[in-house]
C-alpha cells in the first residue's frame, strides 16, 4: 500500500466543525469546499487541530506589516517614485545611489528623458535638488503617461510614512503625473475608470487625514486637477454627443465628473455637517481655482439634474427624498464656491436663482443659513464681478439689496430668524452640532407668502441687472425652469414653483392658466384629508393639497394682469375668488381675497365698470355656469341671484375674523373698492345709499370714519358723534401706533376718514394698468400690508435718517384699519397691453359726481331700501357684525344703528331676534357703559312696543331667498366643516368653467408652438462650447437607490446658448434705478413705477 501526506498549514484552517462521534468536517482557506474526515476519535482530533490553530494565533505579532504585492506592470512607476522620493534625502550616499536607480530605469524601461541622465559613480548631489526633481518628474509623465496610475498609487502608500520635508517633495512630484488622469476616464474602459477612482479615493483619504499638508495638498493636488487641459499634440479626449439639436464638444468633464461622484460619495458617508462632508465642500473650492467656468457648470448643473430627479419618485416633503442629502451636499459645495464669484454668476445666475427659491427655509439650521449666505454671495458676486459692467444705479441696487438681505425681515423669510448672525450658524464647524441634525432643529412657519417676497426681491436684482446687458436672456430661462416645475407633479416643490412662476413671468398662455386651474380642480377634494392638521405649514415643503391650492391661487393671481384685454378668464376668475373663500381656510381665505382685490383693479383698470355695475358684469359671465354655482351658493347659504352685494359682503366679513392684520386690512380695502365700483356706473357719490351701494356701507361702519360722517342717523342722534368726538384720546406709545380698542375715538386719522384723504388715496395708488410694471407690482396681495403709511410714520416719528426705512416693521396693531396710518393696497401687476391707459378725466370724476350731504343720505333710510329683503339683509349684516365683535367701540356704533333700524324697520326687525337676543343680555346684565347701553334700552324698548303690530317678518325670512347662512358664514373660521362634500362642487364648477372660457387642445396647441423650450440646465460658459456629460450623478447610496429605479436618466444634458422661449413683451417692472434711494414700505428696496396712473 501507498501512504499519502497531505500538509495543512494552521494558518490555513478557516473553521473546523464536530458533525458527529465518528465525523467532521474542516474548511480551508484556499479551497472551496469543506473537507470531510471519518474516524472513531473525532472528537480527539477535533480538539488537536483547535489547539494548533490557537497557539499559531498566540505566535502571531500584534501587526501585520502589509506589503501590495508588486506585479510586473507595476515595477517602473513603483521604482521611479523610490527613485525621485529619495532623491530628496538628506544623506548624500543615498542621494546618488537614488540616481544610479533613476538611471536604471531609464535605460531599462527606455524612458524617454533625453539624455538628461548619466550614471556615475562617486557623483555629488546637493540636497537641495527639488527645481531638477520636478523637472525630471515632468519630462517623465509627458513622455511616459501610461505610467500615471501605478507612479501616483506608489506615491500616495508611502505619502503617510514620510516626513514632512519629503511630503512637500512628493507633492512637488506628483503634480505633474495628475495631467494625465483624463487618459483613463473614457467611457469605454471601466477597469480603468475604477482605478482612477479608487486613486481619487486615496487622495481623497489623504486630504481629510494630513492635517498638517492640508493647505499644501489643497493647492496642489486638487487645485491642479482643476487645471487640467488637453496636452498639444497628445491623446486629446474628445465626445461629441446630440442633445435637443446642439452638438456638444466634451473634454476633462468625465474626470471632473469622476472627482464630483468621489466628493459626493464621501460627503454622503460622513453625512451633512460632518468632517468629511466639510472638508469635500472646501476642496471643492480649490478644485474650481484653476477652472471656474467648468468646474461652477459641472456642480450647478449636478445639482439642477439631482433636483430635476426628485419627480421620478416624489415626496411629500424634500428632506424625505432619498436623494436629500446628496441636495443639501452640493448646497454646502455651492455655499463655498459662491465666494468671490467662483460660481459664475454671469453664466448662471437663473439656475442659481432658481436653486435659492427651490431650497430657501429647507432643511435644518445650518442649511438655512448656507441657503440664506449664498444668496448674498451672488449679490457679492455680481457687484464685483469682472465680466459684468452694470452702471453706477445698478450697483447702487445691488448694494441695498445686500442690506435688505441682511435684515431681521428676511432672516424670518429664510427660517433663520432666531439666529445673530447666519454667517457664523453656516459655517458652524461642529460635526455633532444639532444645526446639523437632520431630526433634532425646530423649524419656523414658513409659508408661500414668505417664497413670494423672495423671489420678488431676487427678480428686482435679475430686472436691474438685466437693464444693462439688453441681450441677456436670464429671466426666460428662469421662467422656464419654474414653469417646469410648476406643471410638473411634485409634491415638495410644486407649490413653490407655481408662485415663482407666477411672480417672474412677462407672458401667459390660455393654455398655462388652463393647467393651473386643472392643479386647483385636483387638488380640492384632497383637502378634507389635511382638515385637523394644525401644522400644514409649519414645514418649508410640508405639502398636503391646502398648501398647492393655495399656490394655485396665488399664481392666479400674480398671472391675470397678464392675459389680453378680451380674455373672458378676466371676469371668470372672479368666481375662482369666491370660491376659494367658500372653502373656509384661514391661509386659502387670505389667497382668495388677494385673487379677488387683484381681478377687481384689473377690471377697473380695463374700464369694465363705468358702464355696468360689479353685479352686471359678474352674473353675466357666470350664466354658462350657474348650475354648478347655485350649488355652491346653496352649500353657503349666500345668494348671488337674489342679492349679489350682499352675498359679496357675506363672503367678506369673514375677513374681519381673520387673524392676520394684513388679510383684515385688505378685506377693508376690497369693500372700499366695490362700494366705489357700485357707484361708478350710477354716476352718484361714492357714500350715497342705493339698494346696491348699502351692503358696503354697512359692512365699513366699524372701519370707517368717514361712512359714519357721510351715512347718519334720522330718528336719534349719534351717542358717539356728540359724546365722543370731543374725547380725544393721546397716543402715548408712539412707536408702537397701538391704541387700547375701547379708548379709540373717531378723530383717529384713516386713509378712508375723509373725502380728501379718501380721493388723494385714489389718485396716487395707482394699480396695474396696460403696459406698465411698477417695482414689485406683482407682489402678492399678502405683502406690504398692515404697514403705517410713510406719512403718517413721519408724522409720529419725526425725520429719521436715511437708511431707517431698511429697519425691520414694528409689531402690526391688532386692527390697522383702525388705527393711525391705515395700509395702503399693494401695488398690482399691471395688465397687459400699452396702449390702454387711464383718461385724464378719469381724475376728476369724484369731483364730478353728487355730493352726498350727511343731513339727507341717511344709511337706514325706508324711502330708499322699500325691499323687504333688502331691509332683512341689511340688518342681518349689522346684527352678525354685533354677534362676533368682542371690541367695544365697534359693538357701540353697531347698536346705534340697530337701534335706528329698530324704529325704521319695525316689521323686519324680528328677523335679527335670535342674533341678537343672547348678546343683548350679556350686555344689560354685566355692561356699566351708558353710551353702550343706552342704544340697546332703544332697541328693547322699540321691540317691545312693536311687538304686537302685524305682520312680522320672522327669522326663517331669509332662508326664503337663499340667504340662510349669511350669520354663519360670516362668522369666524370654522374647524370642521363638510370640505369633502363641497369639494365636489368646486371640482364640477372647474371643470365647467374650463370647458366654457378656455381654449380646446388645437388653440392651446397653437399658443404652445410660439414657446422654444430653453435648457433645464445651465450653460457651460461663454466659450460658444456646448457639454454633454455623463454625470452618473452621485455614487453615494441614495444616488444609487434612485437610479435603480431609473436607468434611463442617468445622462446630464448641459447645454450653452439654449433658445429663448420667452420674449420680455416690452414691459418694465422697475423704475429708474436712479429712484433706488427712495424710501421703500415695509423694509423693502422697492422704488416707485415709470408711469403714475392717477
Amino acid at each position: 500500500p501507498v501512504f499519502l501526506n497531505d500538509v495543512y498549514y494552521a494558518s490555513e484552517v478557516e473553521e473546523i466543525c464536530l458533525v458527529d462521534e465518528s465525523q467532521f468536517t474542516l474548511t480551508m482557506a484556499n479551497q472551496g469546499t469543506p473537507l470531510t474526515f471519518m474516524h472513531q476519535e473525532c472528537d480527539a482530533i477535533v480538539q488537536s487541530i483547535i489547539h494548533i490553530r490557537t497557539r499559531w494565533e498566540l505566535s502571531q505579532p500584534d501587526s501585520i506589516p502589509q506589503h501590495t504585492k508588486i506585479r510586473p506592470k507595476d515595477v517602473p512607476g513603483t521604482l521611479l517614485n523610490i527613485a525621485l522620493l529619495n532623491l530628496g534625502s538628506s544623506d548624500p550616499s543615498l542621494r546618488s545611489a537614488a540616481y544610479n536607480l533613476l538611471c536604471a530605469l531609464t535605460c531599462t524601461f527606455n524612458l524617454k528623458i533625453e539624455g538628461q541622465l548619466l550614471e556615475t559613480s562617486g557623483l555629488c548631489i546637493p540636497a537641495n535638488n527639488t527645481l531638477f526633481i520636478v523637472s525630471i518628474s515632468k519630462t517623465l509623465a509627458a513622455n511616459e503617461p501610461h505610467l500615471t496610475l501605478e507612479f501616483l498609487e506608489e506615491c500616495i502608500s508611502g505619502f503617510s510614512k514620510s516626513s514632512i520635508e519629503l511630503k512637500h517633495l512628493c507633492l512637488e512630484y506628483m503634480t505633474p503625473w495628475l495631467l494625465n488622469l483624463v487618459r483613463f476616464c473614457k467611457h469605454n474602459d471601466d477597469a480603468k475608470r475604477q482605478r482612477v477612482t479608487a486613486i481619487l479615493d486615496k487622495l481623497i483619504t489623504m486630504t481629510i487625514n494630513e492635517k498638517q499638508m492640508y493647505p499644501s495638498i489643497q493647492a496642489k493636488i486638487w487645485g491642479s486637477l482643476g487645471q487640467v487641459s488637453p496636452r498639444p499634440g497628445g491623446d486629446r479626449h474628445v465626445m461629441k454627443m446630440s442633445c435637443k439639436g446642439f452638438t456638444s464638444c466634451l473634454q476633462i468633464t468625465d474626470l471632473l465628473d469622476v472627482v464630483l461622484d468621489s466628493f459626493i460619495k464621501t460627503s454622503a458617508t460622513g453625512g451633512l455637517g460632518s468632517i468629511k462632508a466639510e472638508v469635500m465642500a472646501d476642496t471643492a473650492v480649490a478644485l474650481a481655482s484653476g477652472n471656474v467656468k467648468l468646474v461652477s457648470n459641472k456642480v450647478i448643473g449636478r445639482m439642477c439634474k439631482i433636483i430635476d430627479k426628485t419627480c421620478l419618485s416624489p415626496t411629500p416633503t424634500l428632506e424625505q427624498h432619498l436623494m436629500w442629502d446628496d441636495i443639501a451636499i452640493l448646497a454646502r459645495y455651492m455655499l463655498m464656491l459662491s465666494f468671490n464669484n467662483s460660481l459664475d454668476v454671469a453664466a448662471h445666475l437663473p439656475y442659481l436663482f432658481h436653486v435659492v427659491t427651490l431650497l430657501v427655509a429647507t432643511g435644518p439650521l445650518s442649511l438655512r443659513a448656507s441657503t440664506h449666505g449664498l444668496v448674498i454671495n451672488i449679490i457679492h458676486s455680481l457687484c464685483t464681478c469682472s465680466q459684468l459692467n452694470f452702471s453706477e444705479e445698478t450697483k447702487q441696487v445691488l448694494r441695498l439689496s445686500l442690506t435688505e438681505f441682511s435684515l431681521p425681515k428676511f432672516y424670518l423669510l429664510f427660517g433663520i430668524s432666531k439666529v445673530k448672525s447666519a454667517a457664523v450658524i453656516a459655517f458652524r464647524s461642529s460635526y455633532r452640532d444639532r444645526s446639523f441634525s437632520p431630526g433634532s432643529y425646530e423649524r419656523e412657519t414658513f409659508a408661500l407668502s414668505s417664497l413670494e417676497t423672495v423671489t420678488e426681491a431676487l427678480l428686482e436684482i435679475m430686472e436691474a441687472c438685466m437693464r444693462d446687458i439688453p441681450t441677456s436672456k436670464w429671466l426666460d430661462q428662469w421662467t422656464e425652469l419654474a414653469q417646469k416645475f410648476a406643471f410638473q407633479y411634485n409634491p415638495s416643490l410644486q407649490p413653490r414653483a407655481l408662485v415663482v412662476f407666477g411672480c417672474i413671468s412677462k407672458r401667459v398662455s390660455h393654455g398655462q392658466i388652463k393647467q393651473i386651474i386643472r392643479i386647483l380642480s385636483k387638488a380640492s377634494p384632497l383637502l378634507s384629508i389635511d382638515r385637523g392638521l394644525e401644522s400644514c405649514l409649519k414645514g418649508p415643503d410640508n405639502y398636503n393639497s391646502q398648501v398647492l391650492i393655495e399656490a394655485t391661487v396665488i399664481a392666479l393671481t400674480k398671472l391675470q394682469p397678464l392675459l389680453s384685454k378680451d380674455s373672458p378668464m378676466h371676469k371668470a376668475l372672479f368666481w375662482v375668488a369666491v370660491a376659494v373663500l367658500q372653502l373656509d381656510e384661514v391661509s386659502l381665505y387670505s389667497a382668495g381675497t388677494a385673487l379677488l382685490e387683484q381681478n377687481l383693479h384689473t377690471l377697473d383698470t380695463m374700464r369694465v365698470f363705468n358702464d355696468k355695475s360689479p353685479e352686471q358684469v359678474f352674473m353675466e359671465i357666470r350664466r354658462p355656469l350657474e348650475w354648478h354655482c347655485k350649488q355652491m351658493d346653496h352649500f353657503v347659504g349666500l345668494n348671488f341671484n337674489a342679492n349679489f352685494n350682499f352675498a359679496l359682503v357675506g363672503h367678506l366679513l369673514k375677513g374681519y375674523r381673520h387673524p392676520s392684520t394684513h388679510t383684515v386690512a385688505r378685506t377693508v380695502r376690497i369693500l372700499h373698492t366695490l362700494l366705489s365700483l357700485t357707484s361708478k356706473h350710477l354716476k352718484c357719490d361714492k357714500f350715497e345709499v342705493n339698494t346696491q351701494s348699502v351692503a358696503y356701507l354697512a359692512a365699513l361702519l366699524t372701519v370707517s370714519e368717514e361712512v359714519r360722517s357721510r351715512c347718519s342717523l334720522k330718528h336719534r342722534k349719534s351717542l358717539l358723534i356728540s359724546d365722543l368726538s370731543m374725547d380725544p384720546v393721546p397716543m402715548e406709545t408712539i412707536s408702537s401706533q397701538i391704541t387700547s380698542p375701547s379708548s379709540r375715538t373717531l378723530h383717529e386719522p384713516q386713509p378712508w376718514a375723509s373725502p380728501q384723504i379718501s380721493d388723494r388715496y385714489l389718485s396716487t395708488h395707482h394699480y396695474p394698468t396696460m403696459g406698465q410694471i411698477s417695482p414689485r407690482t406683482r407682489k402678492s396681495m399678502s405683502l406690504d400690508m398692515g404697514q403705517p403709511s410713510q406719512a403718517n410714520t413721519k408724522k409720529l416719528l419725526g425725520t429719521r435718517k436715511s437708511f431707517d426705512h431698511l429697519i425691520s416693521d414694528s409689531k402690526a396693531p391688532k386692527r390697522p384699519e383702525m388705527e393711525s396710518g391705515m395700509t395702503t393696497p399693494p401695488k398690482m401687476r399691471r395688465v397687459a397691453e400699452n396702449d390702454y391707459e387711464i383718461e385724464t378725466q378719469r381724475i376728476g370724476n369724484s369731483h364730478l359726481r353728487k355730493v352726498s350731504v350727511s343731513e339727507s343720505n341717511v344709511l337706514l333710510d325706508e324711502e330708499v331700501l322699500t325691499d323687504p329683503k333688502v331691509q332683512a339683509l341689511l340688518l342681518t349684516v349689522l346684527a352678525t357684525q354685533v354677534k362676533y365683535t368682542t371690541d367695544d367701540f365697534d359693538q357701540r356704533i353697531l347698536y346705534e344703528y340697530l337701534a335706528e333700524a329698530s324704529v325704521v324697520f319695525p316689521k323686519v326687525f324680528p328677523v335679527v331676534y335670535n342674533l341678537l337676543d343672547s348678546k343683548i343680555n350679556t350686555v344689560l346684565s354685566m355692561c356699566q357703559d351708558t353710551n353702550l347701553l343706552n342704544p340697546v334700552h332703544g332697541i328693547v324698548q322699540s321691540v317691545v312696543y312693536h311687538e304686537e303690530s302685524p305682520p312680522q317678518y320672522q327669522p326663517s325670512y331669509l332662508q326664503s331667498f337663499g340667504f340662510n347662512g349669511l350669520w354663519r358664514f360670516a362668522g369666524p373660521f370654522s374647524k370642521q366643516t363638510q370640505i369633502p362634500d363641497y369639494a365636489e362642487l368646486i371640482v364640477k364648477f372647474l371643470e365647467a368653467l374650463i370647458d366654457s372660457y378656455l381654449p380646446t387642445a388645437d388653440e392651446e396647441r397653437g399658443e404652445e408652438q410660439l414657446r422654444t423650450p430653453t435648457s433645464p440646465y445651465p450653460p457651460t460658459s461663454q466659450s460658444q462650447l456646448s457639454i454633454t456629460a455623463n454625470l452618473n450623478l452621485s455614487n453615494s447610496m441614495t444616488s444609487l437607490a434612485t437610479s435603480q429605479h431609473s436607468p434611463g436618466v442617468d445622462k446630464e444634458n448641459i447645454q450653452l446658448s439654449p433658445s429663448s422661449a420667452l420674449s420680455s413683451g416690452g414691459r418694465t417692472r422697475h423704475g429708474s434705478a436712479s429712484q433706488v434711494q427712495k424710501q421703500r414700505s415695509a423694509g423693502s428696496f422697492k422704488r416707485p413705477s415709470i408711469k403714475k396712473i392717477v
